[in-house]
């Protein structure tokens, strides 16, 4: 699978080569905060295969995962996770197609509102896979 993307605004491009390693569903107080949903919907993608351009802002948070969007426009792009070495997680919804596979797993469930009604893979974590 290879794929492209932008920001809302179209100041940042992304494309990559490779098939994602996983799509996950994540519901941590974290990126509930960043993305303003109570779900975030991830593919983990290998650094060396993504390539991104434009002006990139950043901001690391205490779980030792640096977020980065657009500075324009705000959009969250991706995250470097300290734990996953040589993994991007690219927000999906940036993304000019949906990725091809379903979610395969979800994370922090126990954050997850109760009034979401949502079908989640089998392999479910109480907080961060590993």
């Amino acid at each position: 699978m290879s794929g492209t993307g932008k920001c809302l605004c179209g100041d940042i491009k992304l494309e990559f080569n490779s098939d994602p390693n996983f799509h996950l569903l994540c519901h941590c107080k974290d990126c509930q905060q960043a993305t303003g949903s109570p779900v975030a919907s991830i593919i983990g993608l290998p650094e060396s295969d993504f390539n991104i351009k434009g002006d990139l802002g950043n901001y690391k948070c205490e779980t030792n995962v640096t977020r980065f969007f657009c500075k324009k426009c705000g959009s969250q792009i991706y995250s470097k996770a300290e734990g996953a070495p040589g993994l991007v997680l690219v927000k999906t919804g940036v993304l000019d197609e949906q990725p091809s596979i379903d979610p395969t797993m979800v994370c922090w469930i126990d954050s997850k509102p109760n009034w979401l009604k949502i079908e989640h893979p089998e392999v479910k974590f109480e907080k961060n896979p590993g």
